[in-house]
């Protein structure tokens, strides 16, 4: 009887070991914020009003994309909407809300770790096109987030839409020069995703 009792403890404290421990919304949403900075994606909203160091990590994220591809116009992945993230989990007796069999860390990337990521689930719209569509995938996305905007007055539509294509035309014409000046003199850097600058979690 002794023995059927060491056997179970045993194989409870076997399967406290291997149970995930709970996280709190805070780090759960914490990890995934971590994640997006780590993954070191690149603006491409508000090119009118560009910093220097913007417009350089632009720049160097086209040029390191152009040198892996052996391309003037590579393919590019484009954040192209929201960032959502689903947690599921319970509430406790004190009424705080735990996250069930989440990591500290969540992944953020194009290839999710599914052992990571059990028990959550992160969605990233991503859109793949050639740099020279950029632009106009930016001025969709703006128009998208823009919504009653353009619905409103004519002169809030009519400036929201100018607003939109003046970005558009300023972007289209760096990503031309990017083009136009790509040479074979590749630099090793890593290469990024592009981002509007309205995400969410």
């Amino acid at each position: 009887m002794r023995a059927l009792a060491l056997c179970g403890l045993l194989a409870l404290s076997a399967c406290s070991a291997g149970s995930v421990a709970p996280v709190t919304i805070s780090q759960a949403i914490a990890g995934v914020q971590a994640d997006l900075t780590k993954a070191g994606v690149v603006s491409v909203s508000g090119v009118q009003n560009w910093t220097a160091d913007q417009a350089a990590r632009f720049d160097a994220n086209v040029r390191a994309l152009q040198c892996a591809q052996h391309t003037s116009d590579p393919v590019v992945a484009m954040i192209a909407g929201p960032v959502t993230m689903d947690l599921s989990g319970s509430f406790s007796q004190s009424g705080q809300f735990s996250v069930s069999a989440s990591s500290l860390t969540p992944v953020f990337g194009l290839q999710a770790d599914a052992s990571r990521s059990k028990g959550q689930n992160l969605n990233v719209p991503v859109e793949f096109m050639p740099l020279s569509a950029l632009p106009a995938a930016e001025a969709g996305r703006q128009v998208g987030y823009a919504g009653g905007l353009l619905g409103q007055s004519d002169a809030v539509r009519a400036e929201t839409g100018q607003r939109i294509e003046a970005d558009r035309k300023e972007l289209a014409a760096h990503v031309g020069l990017l083009i136009s000046g790509h040479n074979d003199s590749c630099i090793s850097a890593p290469e990024r995703p592009f981002v509007g600058l309205h995400h969410a979690i």
